[in-house]
Order: structure tokens, then C-alpha cells, then sequence
């Protein structure tokens, strides 16, 4: 199962608004073997202040889960930020030729048609995000074209070596994407998008041909030295230090009556975690309501109040915008900084996996310049 990881890229650089435009797409990952599936916040602003610091194995800290759209996943991330998208798609070749009006892009004798970018386009933007600029707007639109084109890239190269998706893997992916649309969500979905169910299995077929190149392309084979990391380890010490930390348990209701009952029979004895499965209204109380670890902070100010309590005591019933509370507080852990140490593994697999990701792009340039590209200027202006 691949990991749905958070990370951040950027577009716009240099302007000046914290507006988000919010894109759901798929990249080599720093952290996993793998392709992952990410969410990803455009941040409009300054590119460089804002890439992500990636948790590392073994830092005591792991990235969250974030629930994803699989109809809006398998879009490739352009690397880093907009600047090395417009170093890998150089002016001179990107951006000649005249297209047809519906034409945006050809690449070699393989076209992409406005219709086509737009249904893709209008599910990655979500709604309450479209308040930004034209000009930003049209940013993040010549952003996600560069994506399109390197996927398709991609996927000419594997047709080209002779990799195929065998049907048993297309019916697997489609599995796992109709396990995120219960009932007749799936069939909703598809429906919103504008296409019929066979133009859309020919492009998640597109989409994994452009996984399985991206997973075969020439990963670092050279070997990180423990120098390298100790390195790394002494300028980035900021990383390295744990703040204070707690694992509590919750039941929340929405009546203070019901939580006070609650309240009683906890006083009386009874298991925390056995009422919180039976009453609790969070997805945690499958769980027993363990919300697992967090620091001060992290979650809404009501929830701070357990970091003056003991371990093992259970909270008065407190009120928040979410209904009311009761918490356990089960583990307590003070800040402190992971010594090299703990963190040589993790900082050893980072630095080999930026390693990867410079020979990937070295590779995809070279695969880029093979490659005959014109792109709609019409288009790109308007």
C-alpha cells in the first residue's frame, strides 16, 4: 500500500500572498522506496523559504496521513519548484510552434486538447482555493501542463522499451481506487468528470506506465559516508530536537449531560477505553479513542490541558467548538534532542534518496531532450 504522505511545492515565487492552490498529484518520494501519493498545498510565495524539512526515520516523528481523491492522485509532481520545471523543459524547445486552437500540447505525434487539460485541471484545484489571481491561476495551470507532458513522456519511453500494464494490474488499481468510493460514489465521481469509464481506464493505463518508468529509473547506486551525515546532522540540529510530547485518549460527545454521566462511571471504575468505543463520536474510538501522540500546539488549545496532567488521570469535562470532553492522559514525554546516534539511519537514507532524486533528474532531462514538444503560446497567454 503505498503512504500518503504531505509535502509542499511551491509557485509565483517572489509574490507576496499566503493563498493556497491545492493540488492532489504523484512524485518520486524522498522519504518512501516508492512512488507515493501526495496532497499537495501550492504555496504562493517565496519558493525557497518554503520547501518542506521531511521527517526522517527514526526521528520519533512520522509523517501524518492524509485522506486523498485517487481522481485527483497519479499527477506528477514538478520537482521541487517551478524554476528546475523550466530548466528541464528549456524555452528554445518547450514553448515553439503554432498549434491548432484546441491543441495545447503535442508531444512527438501524442496530443493533449484543452478538454482533455481541463477535466484533469478542474479536479485538482479545489473550490475555495480558485480566489486567487488570473495571473496565479495561470501559473499553477503552466505548472500542472509540465506534469502532463512529463507523464506522457514517461509512458512513450515504456511503450517504447517494450513495458506494458498487464490487465491484472489495471483491474488491481482499479480495486483499490473504487475502495475510496463506497456504493455508487465511484460511478458519481466518474460521472462529474465528463468521461465514460473506458477513456478514463486509458489513462490511469497511461498513469502507470509512467509509474513503473519513474520506479525504473537509474536510482543512486553509490554509498553515503557516515561523514556526509554527521554533516548534515550538525547543520540541520533544529531537526533534531523532540519537543515535549503526549499520548492521550478522548471520548467526545456533543451533549454536556451525557458527558457528565460519562464522567460518573469513570470515576466508578470503569474502562476508559471500553466507553469510549461505546459512546465516543470520534473516529478514534475504534481505537479505544487513542488519539496517539501529539505536542502542545498541534491540536485545538482545549486539547493542551493535558499537558499539565499526571499520567494515567482523566480530565474534567472540557467544552470545545467539537462538543464535549473527556481525556486520559496515557504516556508523557519531555523535549529533548536524538543524538546522532538515532538519527544516522534516517539522515543516511535522506541524503540517498536526494541522491536518487539528482539521477532521476539527470535521466528525465536526458529523456526530455529526445523528445519533440510544442506547446499552444496562444494558449498560454490567455
Amino acid at each position: 500500500m503505498r503512504r500518503v504522505l504531505p509535502d509542499f511545492a511551491t509557485s509565483n515565487p517572489g509574490r507576496g500572498t499566503a493563498k493556497l492552490l491545492q493540488l492532489r498529484i504523484f512524485r518520486k518520494s524522498r522519504v518512501t522506496e516508492d512512488l507515493t501519493l501526495r496532497e499537495v498545498p501550492v504555496l504562493l510565495g517565496n519558493a525557497c523559504s518554503r520547501l518542506p524539512k521531511v521527517p526522517l526515520q527514526g526521528f520519533g516523528s512520522t509523517p501524518a496521513r492524509v485522506g486523498c481523491c485517487f481522481f485527483c492522485n497519479w499527477r506528477f509532481l514538478f520537482h521541487l519548484c517551478l524554476p528546475l520545471i523550466l530548466l528541464l523543459f528549456p524555452g528554445c524547445g518547450l514553448w515553439e510552434g503554432e498549434l491548432p486552437e484546441h491543441i495545447i500540447a503535442r508531444i512527438d505525434r501524442e496530443e493533449i486538447t484543452i478538454d482533455e487539460f481541463n477535466r484533469e485541471f478542474k479536479e485538482l484545484v479545489t473550490d475555495q482555493n480558485r480566489e486567487g489571481s488570473r495571473s496565479e491561476l495561470r501559473e499553477v495551470k503552466e505548472a500542472y501542463l509540465n506534469q502532463m507532458i512529463e507523464r506522457k513522456i514517461l509512458a512513450q519511453e515504456a511503450r517504447r522499451l517494450g513495458i506494458r500494464v498487464s490487465a491484472e494490474e489495471l483491474s488491481q488499481a482499479i480495486l483499490e481506487i473504487k475502495r475510496d468510493y463506497p456504493g455508487e460514489g465511484f460511478g458519481e465521481k466518474l460521472g462529474l468528470t465528463g468521461m465514460s469509464l473506458e477513456k478514463w481506464k486509458v489513462r490511469l493505463e497511461e498513469k502507470l506506465l509512467a509509474e513503473k518508468m519513474v520506479r525504473g529509473s537509474h536510482p543512486y547506486k553509490g554509498k553515503i559516508e557516515e561523514k556526509s551525515a554527521r554533516e548534515f546532522y550538525e547543520t540541520h540540529r533544529s531537526l533534531f530536537q523532540l519537543p515535549r510530547r503526549v499520548r492521550v485518549r478522548q471520548i467526545v460527545v456533543t451533549d454536556g449531560n451525557e458527558a457528565i454521566q460519562i464522567q460518573k462511571r469513570l470515576k466508578k471504575g470503569e474502562s476508559f477505553e471500553k466507553l469510549a468505543k461505546e459512546k465516543s463520536l470520534g473516529p478514534e474510538k475504534v481505537q479505544g479513542g487513542d488519539l496517539g501522540y501529539f505536542s502542545e500546539g498541534e491540536r485545538p488549545a482545549e486539547f493542551d490541558h493535558v499537558f499539565s496532567m499526571e499520567v494515567g488521570a482523566i480530565s474534567e469535562v472540557i467544552k470545545s467548538p467539537y462538543g464535549y470532553h473527556l481525556f486520559k492522559l496515557e504516556e508523557k514525554s519531555e523535549p529533548r534532542e536524538i543524538s546522532f546516534e538515532e538519527a544516522k539511519k534516517g539522515i543516511l537514507q535522506r541524503l540517498e534518496r536526494e541522491k536518487g532524486e539528482e539521477e532521476y533528474q539527470r535521466w528525465f532531462k536526458d529523456l526530455r531532450e529526445k523528445a519533440k514538444v510544442k506547446v499552444n503560446r496562444k494558449w498560454l497567454r490567455s
